[in-house]
């Protein structure tokens, strides 16, 4: 990996930089101690078992919750002091969350679309049929919906083997086919900072292999994602065998460790986490290479029983020893 000390100085130069961040919610301490410097065009995986806080990290990256304790900074700003719309607009999100937030009766290919760059557009359009007011932008900006928008979202969706679903709602659609309409929409965004979790969520094999295949280009900069090389992208999982080419770099989650956790609680009194019979708080265990953190000994340790881990050919699996 590139040496930190050299880009200390320049918060500019990382997509995510958390330092020390913690958070906490209804008596309960979520993450703790999240150290993470993830720097612009890097492709991260993001892996740890259910329940350790990778949602709610998500969430901080994605400028939908915000840390309680510790400093994060997100492309070179920290989140509380800059506009969250253009911000928003440089980070893209594709997550059951999000999909949860889609109105049901809009039509997939919209929803790909409305992702789309914003441009800007002549006063003198006045009430053209063409113009439509982004209601989320307190700027009032506006923007053309044009047919090459379009062309590049059929095409998207036809990538991901979707297109059938153009014309059709929300509402209709199976959890696999939304999650793929999710993928779509954050690939068809212009942002610095993309971040795709669980993005295999209710897909068949046939599913999931297709869009491991779509994303590994993605990480690799093959084909159509040739300029994206200068993108952040984050894939969060729970499950090796989803995990793409071209990822080179990785955080593990798990749980913090009980003396880790009482200094912790000493350092920052001012946490309300009391003893309630709660799980140790989650936070990042390792970041690193996949070779050297995709081990027996670290997924073992992680799911509390002995697991072998394979790689082969470019994928990883791992099976109870």
């Amino acid at each position: 990996m590139t040496d930190f000390a050299a880009d200390r100085n320049d918060p500019a130069a990382f997509a995510v930089r958390a330092e020390s961040v913690g958070f906490w919610r209804d008596r309960r301490l979520i993450l703790a101690d999240v150290n993470l410097n993830i720097r612009r065009g890097e492709k991260w995986i993001l892996f740890g078992p259910n329940g350790i806080g990778k949602s709610t990290l998500i969430a901080m990256m994605s400028l939908r919750q915000f840390p309680n304790v510790g400093r994060l900074s997100l492309l070179g700003h920290r989140p509380g002091g800059i506009d969250k719309f253009a911000s928003g607009r440089r980070i893209a999100l594709a997550s059951s969350a999000v999909g949860r937030e889609v109105a049901p009766p809009a039509d997939p290919l919209d929803v790909i679309v409305d992702a789309a760059p914003i441009r800007a557009v002549p006063e003198d359009l006045g009430d053209s049929a063409d113009v439509v007011e982004l209601a989320a932008s307190r700027r009032g900006a506006a923007r053309r919906r044009e047919g090459a928008e379009y062309e590049r979202a059929y095409t998207l969706m036809e990538r991901f083997g979707i297109e059938y679903l153009a014309g059709r709602r929300m509402a209709g659609l199976s959890e696999g086919e939304r999650t793929r309409v999710l993928i779509c929409r954050n690939l068809m965004s212009a942002a610095d900072l993309m971040i795709f979790d669980e993005p295999t969520t209710g897909m068949d094999l046939g599913g999931r292999e297709l869009v491991v295949r779509e994303l590994g280009k993605l990480g690799e900069g093959d084909g159509e994602f040739a300029g994206a090389s200068d993108r952040t992208v984050i894939l969060v999982t729970h499950q090796l065998e989803e995990i793409p080419a071209g990822f080179d770099y990785l955080a593990l989650m798990g749980h913090m460790p009980e003396e880790r956790y009482r200094e912790y609680l000493a350092a920052h009194p001012n946490i309300y986490a009391p003893d309630l019979g709660n799980p140790m708080p989650g936070t990042v265990t390792y970041t690193g290479g996949l070779e050297d953190g995709f081990t027996s000994e670290h997924l073992s340790g992680m799911f509390g029983f002995p697991i072998e881990v394979r790689h082969r050919d470019g994928r990883w699996s791992a099976f109870r020893a």
